[in-house]
C-alpha cells in the first residue's frame, strides 16, 4: 500500500464536499488554522477527525483515498505485533495463513488481548456498580441529615428557648 499524502486527500475531500476550510473546521470541531495546516502538510488530523470526515464524504474516489489514509493512520498508531512461535517460524517462508501460520499467530495474540480487555471491562463495570451503590447510600444519608437539620431548625423556631431557673423571674 503506497503512502498517501494526507494534505492532498483532505483538500480533495473538502472540495468534494464543497465547503470552505472554515466550514470544514466547524464540521470537524477544529479551527480554520488546523485545517490549513492539514492541507499544507504541516500536521495531520487525528483518527477521530478522519473518521468524521469520512462520514461527510460521499462515495467515490475521494472516499476510497480517505479510507486508505485512515488505514495508514491506524497502522501507524497501532501496528499489529508480529508474534513468532515455533510452528510459525517454519511456515513464515510459505506465508501460511492457518492457525499456526504467521497471520494465525497475530490472530491468537489479538484474541488474547481481546479477552484481557473484556476482563478489564467486566472489572470496571463491577467497580462502577459498587461505587454507584455507595453513592446511592451516601445520597440517602445526606437526605436524611437534611431532614433532621430541617426538623431541628423548625423545632427551634417554634418552641422558645427555655430560660434557666436561676434567671427565671420570681413569682409573686
Amino acid at each position: 500500500m503506497e503512502a498517501l499524502s494526507p494534505a492532498k486527500v483532505i483538500r480533495r475531500v473538502r472540495k468534494r464536499v464543497e465547503v470552505s476550510q472554515e466550514g470544514l473546521a466547524r464540521l470537524l470541531n477544529a479551527t480554520k488554522g488546523a485545517v490549513q495546516h492539514w492541507e499544507r502538510g504541516r500536521n495531520s488530523p487525528d483518527l477521530a477527525r478522519l473518521n468524521a470526515l469520512r462520514q461527510l464524504c460521499p462515495a467515490g474516489a475521494e472516499r476510497k483515498e480517505l479510507d486508505t489514509l485512515i488505514k495508514q493512520t491506524q497502522t501507524r498508531l497501532a501496528p499489529l505485533p508480529i508474534i513468532k512461535t515455533a510452528d510459525s517460524a517454519k511456515t513464515v517462508g510459505t506465508a501460511a495463513r492457518g492457525p499456526t501460520g504467521a497471520l494465525g499467530g497475530n490472530y491468537i495474540y489479538l484474541r488474547r488481548e481481546n479477552h484481557k480487555l473484556q476482563r478489564q471491562a467486566a472489572r470496571l463495570e463491577a467497580l462502577v456498580q459498587r461505587r454507584t451503590e455507595q453513592l446511592r447510600i451516601l445520597e440517602g444519608l445526606a437526605t436524611e441529615l437534611q431532614r433532621e437539620i430541617a426538623k431541628l431548625r423548625a423545632g427551634q423556631e417554634v418552641a422558645p428557648t427555655p430560660v434557666p431557673s436561676s434567671e427565671a423571674p420570681a413569682k409573686v
